[in-house]
């Protein structure tokens, strides 16, 4: 018989490491949940999902069937599905809420509206009120995307040597959003189209210093390479490695010098750089960490501080 795991076994010491995830694993995190459906990063995620809850094989694969029936029930019920009109479980004596309704109302319009199309444009969510998230934030607009490096790989099995196709992809919105994507497939062509649609999903965010540069310097490792992000005044432009540039350029950061050593390939290039910025921290970060009020110096002068 199957029996609970043993409860009386020494408990889990609680370190550094457990308690603040370093770049890396917020990195391979991203990779996991940004990964297509069926792949191999979404299969490792699924089974260690999986053994968190389950004492045996057989209890994982009751948990996913009763997950897959509530998704079922869930869609069923949304109101996507709901033509005649907005529904919503309510509890006994909760008010109407109808500004709830015509939001719904006016979305379902609005995807029952785009057509057929699968034109990235058209698929494009826009916001009408933009004025209420930061312009740091925005995940929308224009996106643009690039192709880093398109790379042939080979595999040797029982059955032979199988032969695939690597692509390394950066994107962004020049506005404080860009991303990296890596995809294999059978083809150069449907690895680039796999690497750009992933850079979308795998996104980061930055909190740029008056909108062109960084707070402070910035370092990033990955292997045996280690990246450097200088901050520069106003103006001062890019300089460095080219392809760090090119990252900071999608993020809108136009006032930095990039500097690399190490095994500077492009992989390495690009992990190094993204660890770096996710170090990144806002001056209203970083005042209200030290518990300091933020001001200009106008002000501070205009009341005599």
């Amino acid at each position: 018989p199957n029996n609970p795991p043993n409860t009386a076994a020494a408990p889990r010491r609680l370190t550094k490491a457990t308690l603040t995830p370093s770049p890396e694993a917020l990195l391979r995190a991203a990779d996991y949940f940004s990964s297509e459906p069926g792949s191999t990063e979404d299969l490792i995620l699924q089974r260690r999902a999986i053994n968190l809850d389950a004492w045996n094989p057989e209890e994982g694969r009751r948990i996913l069937r009763e997950l897959d029936t509530a998704i079922d029930e869930e869609t069923s019920q949304s109101w996507l599905n709901d033509p005649e009109g907005f529904t919503r479980w309510k509890a006994e004596g909760e008010p109407e809420y109808p500004e709830i309704a015509e939001a719904a109302a006016r979305e379902r319009d609005r995807w029952n509206s785009r057509g057929s199309s699968q034109d990235d444009e058209e698929n494009t969510m826009e916001i009408e009120d933009m004025d209420a998230y930061d312009p740091n934030q925005r995940a929308f607009g224009a996106w643009s995307e690039s192709v880093v490096a398109v790379d042939r790989v080979q595999k040797v099995m029982r059955g032979g040597t199988t032969v695939r196709y690597r692509a390394l992809a950066i994107g962004g919105n020049l506005n404080g959003c860009a991303g990296y994507g890596i995809a294999k497939a059978h083809a150069p062509p449907e690895a680039v189209a796999a690497a750009c649609r992933m850079t979308r999903r795998n996104i980061f965010f930055v909190d740029r210093y008056q909108n062109t540069g960084l707070t402070t310097n910035l370092v990033g490792k990955h292997n045996s390479c280690r990246v450097l992000l200088r901050a520069v005044g106003h103006d001062g432009g890019l300089r460095g490695n080219a392809l760090g540039c090119e990252i900071l350029k999608y993020f809108g950061i136009t006032d930095c010098t990039v500097k690399s050593h190490g095994n500077r390939n492009d992989y390495n290039v690009v992990y190094a750089t993204f660890k770096a910025l996710l170090t990144h921290e806002s001056m209203e970060d970083i005042a209200l960490k030290r518990g300091k009020r933020l001001l200009n110096l106008e002000r501070a002068k205009r009341l005599q501080i």
